[in-house]
Formats: C-alpha cells, structure tokens, sequence
C-alpha cells in the first residue's frame, strides 16, 4: 500500500505506520467527523518555512508567532470553513470547536476573515472570502525547540476508511524531505501604481479633518494599496523569508489558497492571545522612523513619548480595549504608561493588557468586540468605518483583519499590517495611517512609506529599470 523508494525520508516511514496503525484499531469505530492528528518528532535541522517552500502542493499555509517560539508550515486541505457571505461568528466557531478535541492539543485551524464584512470584494480577494479557517493535511512544526511531522484528516464514517488510507499515504509519499533549499530572488520590476496617489491621499485627509470638525469623528485609519508589477510570477514562500530573515521578531504569515495567489506578511501587532481563560492583547498606534543613529532614534522615541498628538491617538485604541476587557473580563490588568516596541524601520508607541475571561465568553465573542480596533479603523468604530468605505477606493480585503489560529481551549490572532497580497507577477501591498485633528497629509504618506519599509528594501535588491520609479 506504501511504496517507499530512495527520496522518502525515515520520518514518512514512521508517520505512515502510525496512520495504518490508526486505521487498523478504528476501522469499525465511530469518530463522528472529529479531527484526528497523528505525528513523529523529526530532526531541528528541518526548517519549517524551507520545507513548505519545497513542496508541490497547491494550498499552503505558514505562521509563526513573534517571540519565535511556535512555528508551523502546512500544506493539502484536511477540512476548509469558507464562506463569502457575512460571518455568523457563533456559528463559525461552533463548527470549527465541534471538530477539535483535548486529544490533539496542537491541532489547529490557521486562516482569517476579511477586514470588512458588508464591502464588495473584488476578485483579488474571492479564493480568501470573507473567512477562510483550513486545517491543513500535513505539518511540520515546531515549538519548544522540538520539531515534528504531523498529518491531520477527518475520518468520515460516510466515506471508506480504507479508500482514505490509501489516499493519505499517497500524499504523504509525495512530501519532499530531501532536496537542496533554493530560494527564489524578485524578478524584474516593472512599475509601481499608488490607491490613492499623492493628491487624492491629499484629498482624503482633508475630507476626514473635516469630518473631525463636524464632531463626526474622532480618527479615521486611512490605507494605500501600492501594486508592483514584475516581469515574471512572485514566489510569495520566496518574499515571506526575507521579510523574515530582515524582521525576525514579528508575526509572521502566508495564506496560500491557490497557486500563484497568497496573503503574506510580518505584522507587530497581536489582535489577541488567549490560553484557557487568560486573555491577552495590547494597543499599537503612534509610530516615528528608526534611525541608524544612536542619538537620533533616542531622540525619535523620545519625540513619540511626548506628542501630543500621537499620545491622543494611542489613548483611543488603549481606552476602546479597556472597553471591551471590562466587557469581556473579571480582571483586567494593564500598563499605566505607553512604552516604545522599536522594529527595524519604525517605533510604535506600546501598552500590553490582560484579564481573565468570563465563563459565558469565548472568542465568538472576542473577535468582533476587538475588531477592528481605533489601530486599523478608527473612532468611533462605526463612524470610522463608513468614512473608510467611502474615501478608499479598493477592498482592504484581509488588509488590518484578524489572521491567526484557533486550537482545543487556545487561540491567537494577529492584526494583519505590514501585508502584501501576490498575484502571479503582481504585488499589492496595504498600509494605513491614523489620522486624528493635527495630521498632515504629507507626514502620513511618509508614515506609510516607513511602514513599507521592509518590503521596500527587499523590492530595492530586485533589478530596477531606470525607467521605474520606486518611491511614491
């Protein structure tokens, strides 16, 4: 039934007789559609993003979190929630528990939902939906410094277990193990299209200074969508580890539905975290450039500490997620302070919160009472978000949503800035801006473009005509 020969690595071996061995003992039982995993621990040297980079399946997912510590690559589809209609979030998650279990605590479903529910999507974004949760079919992961091959599928009593056997174990033999790495370089660029361009951005933050005055709204997270056509297709796996190689301590994600089409990116901020009851989250807004210079970043975190203006604007996103802790929460703990979180090309004014959650709570109700936080949307929420459908001209799509994982009794979510969403040869990538009373058009494009910054730098090594030009 298994038909090894000389490129099948000892860990397919060993997983393929922990799958038989599992069909063997269930085969006349009832699983009632409950998710199985099933795994063997494999060497460290294994690099999970350097392994799914390999392999030939279609669908492929990554994600690791930002202190380094979990990591998984996955690819094939054990089971798929995807939908284009509106979330019903209580169903969703009621679907998604129904299928996990205390057995497999490290089976998890990855994916996430589209950063506006009610917004026309364009056809970039039809394989994503407005959710998309897969449970993918085979995973290598680590976590803990201990690194494992894992297979999950449904074993559906209205199909034939044996027909499901065979099935596995024929993907499971065309995983590649032993190939030499080859990351794939950018291809040529050929030309780079800003939504909105300089004036029309001019335009729109004109027209949200006025809603501020007409006590409309507070802030409104305005976005640019940047595309960048290359001469040949993007390797999105390819993109993903030099954002990761150059901003290691982030999250980072791919979402790879089909071939040539993936939501990549390296994202600062956690949506939340949750582990049993204990939950936790943080509030990310007001940002400066970093300086190579010593004295200047200082002087840069410094300046951040004490605007006026960007003090006002993290105020709101820490003062909504207090809000919501109070809401959710029978304890809430939180700094009384902001404090700088410095990345690569930007700093971010900081404050880390946490609370125990109530019994009567789950992350059907988490999701969207924090979503979309002042961070990505604005004040208040839905205020902002209307002003944000009817300035930007292109669908956000998982731009600023929720990406992440939900397991057996744990989930996390992070907020999915810093992204970019490939195309064949095309790249389209999204940042916003907060605007409060007091900003100024030309310091928030500028924002955006530190914002940029490692994609830009990454674009920069890639062979640029003379004729294309790179900044905005």
């Amino acid at each position: 039934m298994y038909i090894y020969n000389r490129t099948t690595s000892k860990y397919q071996i060993q997983l393929a007789k922990k799958i038989k061995r599992f069909f063997s003992i269930n085969s006349q039982s009832s699983i009632n559609n409950k998710a199985v995993r099933i795994e063997v621990k494999i060497d460290n040297h294994i690099q999970p993003l350097q392994w799914l980079h390999q392999q030939k399946s279609i669908s492929k997912i990554y994600w690791s979190d930002r202190e380094n510590q979990f990591e998984i690559a996955g690819v094939g589809e054990a089971d798929v929630e995807f939908g284009h209609k509106t979330i019903e979030y209580s169903q969703l998650f009621a679907k998604l528990n129904s299928r996990l279990s205390s057995s497999y605590k490290n089976l998890r479903y990855y994916g996430g939902i589209s950063f506006n529910q009610t917004s026309k999507k364009e056809p970039s974004w039809q394989n994503f939906g407005n959710y998309r949760f897969v449970l993918p079919k085979f995973e290598v992961y680590s976590e803990n410094n201990e690194t494992y091959l894992a297979c999950n599928f449904l074993l559906k009593d209205s199909l034939d277990h044996h027909l499901q056997l065979t099935q596995l174990l024929f993907e499971l033999e065309s995983l590649v193990f032993n190939q030499a790495f080859h990351p794939i370089s950018l291809p040529m660029l050929l030309s780079r299209k800003d939504f909105p361009n300089a004036s029309e951005w001019q335009r729109n933050i004109h027209a949200a200074l006025t809603s501020f005055a007409q006590g409309k709204t507070t802030k409104i997270v305005l976005a640019r969508k940047s595309i960048f056509e290359f001469s040949e297709e993007i390797e999105p796996l390819s993109l993903l580890l030099l954002l990761k190689k150059s901003n290691p301590n982030l999250f980072h994600f791919c979402f790879q539905p089909s071939c040539g089409n993936a939501f990549i990116g390296a994202s600062p901020e956690r949506l939340y975290k949750r582990v049993e009851r204990l939950l936790l989250t943080e509030a990310v807004a007001g940002t400066r450039p970093r300086s190579n210079s010593l004295t200047k970043d200082k002087y840069l975190s410094q300046e951040l500490l004490t605007s006026e203006k960007d003090i006002r604007e993290h105020r709101l996103v820490v003062d909504t997620v207090r809000g919501v802790f109070n809401h959710l929460c029978h304890s809430l703990e939180t700094e009384k302070e902001p404090v700088i979180l410095k990345l690569k090309k930007v700093q971010h004014l900081y404050t880390s919160c946490q609370g125990v959650l109530l019994d009567k709570f789950s992350d059907a109700d988490i999701l969207p009472k924090l979503h979309p936080t002042p961070a990505v949307g604005g004040y208040p929420k839905k205020q902002a978000l209307i002003a944000i459908n009817e300035l930007e001209t292109f669908d956000r799509g998982w731009y600023a949503a929720p990406v992440g994982w939900i397991g057996h009794n744990s989930a996390e979510f992070a907020v999915a800035i810093r992204s970019g969403l490939v195309e064949n040869n095309r790249l389209s990538l999204f940042s916003g801006a907060g605007i409060v009373q007091g900003s100024k058009p030309e310091d928030e494009w500028q924002e955006i473009e530190n914002k940029l910054g490692s994609f830009m730098e990454i674009i920069r090594h890639s062979t640029i005509p003379n004729n294309v030009v790179l900044s905005a």
